[in-house]
């Protein structure tokens, strides 16, 4: 019997290393494809920053909390994200273009790599300190971007140790609403919630949304991701604030979606 333990033993250990190298990778997002190398001159916050060379890059697939410049009231967490990401400066990195290579602002969208090529985004999330957005096309490492935010979701880290409660604010927001009615015309899929907005599923992306699975959603609690804006011109039949959701992986049922508290 002494024997046959110590013959196992290596095996169990080998098991165990196995799996616990698996989980890691699976949490950190290895580039595929041609990359460029590059330094980074100036972090404006936790998910923008200057190359040397003077392009301005948002990062793909990672929303962090917000800097405020000009009055100081930053959001919890933005501090942390952005002093992760001045812990590069002068230091090499590697860029990757996405399949939209600038947003509206004129800004580049890379995806953003360390000298190990392992995702920035990936390591931003797997910190808490950012959530995981899905705006296609530019939908490149999802998987590893969503294994990274659950394991510092379950281990309530950084902003997932924030309520998911509804607040009516501009910008990047995620929370948790219920879902009254569902309707659909010219500007897409309009999801009314219990709280006073309402979830837009733009017409340009439908696609992922067949009418059977969108109606489905009627009378779920949700959790929705995205960015919210307030109507410029009010009726009092129309919620005050809209939700664009561009993704399916940014709006899910909560029951469905173990990782939820």
């Amino acid at each position: 019997m002494i024997v046959i333990a110590l013959k196992k033993r290596p095996v169990f250990l080998a098991l165990f290393l196995f799996l616990s190298l698996s989980v890691h990778a699976s949490e950190s997002c290895v580039a595929t494809g041609e990359l460029e190398k590059t330094r980074i001159k100036r972090v404006v916050d936790g998910d923008t920053i200057h190359l040397s060379d003077g392009r301005k890059v948002r990062l793909v697939g990672v929303d962090t909390p917000e800097l405020d410049h000009k009055n100081g009231h930053h959001q919890p967490y933005a501090v942390a994200a952005t002093a992760f990401l001045r812990s590069r400066l002068d230091r090499f990195v590697y860029i990757q273009p996405a399949k939209n290579e600038r947003d509206r602002y004129g800004r580049f969208l890379y995806y953003l790599f360390d000298k190990d090529r392992i995702s920035l985004a990936s390591q931003l999330l797997s910190e808490g300190l950012g959530y995981r957005i899905a705006v296609p096309p530019n939908l490149a490492y999802q998987a590893c971007f969503e294994a990274a935010e659950n394991a510092a979701r379950d281990a309530h880290k950084g902003v997932w140790r924030q309520s998911l409660q509804w607040q009516p604010q501009a910008g990047f927001a995620i929370s948790r609403v219920n879902i009254t009615s569902i309707t659909q015309n010219r500007g897409g899929w309009w999801l009314e919630t219990d709280q006073d907005l309402v979830i837009n599923l733009p017409p340009y992306v439908t696609d992922y949304w067949p009418a059977q699975k969108v109606f489905y959603l009627e009378g779920k609690t949700l959790e929705v991701r995205g960015w919210q804006h307030q109507r410029k011109s009010r009726y009092s039949k129309f919620k005050s604030w809209v939700l664009t959701v561009r993704h399916p992986n940014d709006l899910r049922e909560v029951e469905s979606f173990s990782v939820l508290d």
